[in-house]
């Protein structure tokens, strides 16, 4: 096994790779070929492993049932501030655009928030700026975000006061004959399940009658490499790394069309993958029939 530092970064990857492909100085593969490979190898372990695990803090939006990766989700007043008398506001950063949504005041502070668009293209929250069009001062908005960096949702665990607990999962065909006979407009209450749609997105039932802080416990891909990046240390579990090399290696050699040598390094790559400790733990419908937590 090749043991990788904690600290690994492109240029190590980079090193293993062409050490494996007798190319030391990128005489037949271009630098950027290579870190090509190399991020795609990084992405396809995290697909076969899911060993890149992230609990997403978000908050669930009244009325709305289904949550699409890359979007605001919700978000939640923290401190109305004082002096308000024609609040609005604007999201920056995240990395997504689009996300808009109106202020109301009362007495001053900012008391309600509703979103007219959740945007599109969010790797993390954006920061919520807030202004007026008088002496308003203090107000702060927490906004949460799925990131479109999502792979696979693995549960779901609002907050109710002072408790966590975990939703229950169906496929979505079960789904949506339990908990989508009304519409959101009119039913709303507590959710208590939840099922995901398509490749991006999740439903949750019933459509909730407040906000909600909600854990999201969720698979990510990983953030891409950008050439001669040398600091940047890599977010995949250090146990998880040492079959990347061997897979960049493999798409390395495929593209050369040399299949055999190809063949050779996704076998072991595919051998190496049986070390990587993290397991892929799936669904369960309900933690308290199922008698398990993972």
């Amino acid at each position: 096994m090749t043991f990788l530092a904690p600290s690994t970064t492109v240029g190590t990857y980079e090193f293993l790779t062409t050490d494996l492909l007798h190319d030391p100085t990128f005489n037949r593969w271009s630098q950027s070929q290579i870190d090509q490979y190399i991020n795609t190898a990084r992405k396809q372990l995290v697909m076969d492993t899911g060993c890149l695990r992230t609990l997403q803090q978000l908050y669930l939006t009244q009325g709305v049932e289904q949550y699409i990766f890359g979007t605001v989700t919700g978000a939640i007043i923290t401190n109305g501030g004082t002096n308000y008398s024609g609040p609005s506001v604007v999201f920056t950063g995240g990395g997504g655009t689009g996300a808009a949504a109106t202020l109301t005041q009362s007495g001053g502070a900012v008391n309600t928030i509703t979103f007219t668009s959740f945007g599109s293209g969010y790797t993390s929250a954006p920061a919520a700026v807030i202004s007026d069009t008088g002496a308003g001062t203090g107000a702060a908005i927490s906004v949460g975000v799925i990131s479109i960096n999502t792979y696979d949702v693995l549960d779901l665990h609002p907050l109710w006061g002072t408790q966590r607990y975990s939703l229950d999962w169906y496929p979505f065909r079960n789904f949506s004959a339990l908990f989508r006979q009304w519409t959101a407009s009119s039913y709303q209450r507590q959710p208590v399940a939840w099922a995901v749609y398509g490749d991006n997105s999740v439903f949750v039932g019933p459509p909730p009658d407040q906000s909600y802080a909600i854990e999201f416990d969720t698979i990510i891909l990983p953030t891409p490499y950008a050439v001669n990046d040398t600091t940047t240390a890599d977010a995949i579990p250090n146990m998880a790394q040492d079959p990347i090399p061997y897979y960049a290696a493999f798409l390395a050699k495929r593209n050369a069309q040399n299949l055999g040598e190809a063949e050779s390094f996704f076998s072991e790559y595919r051998r190496r993958l049986l070390e990587v400790t993290s397991v892929y733990t799936g669904r369960i419908k309900s933690q308290y029939e199922a008698g398990i937590l993972t």
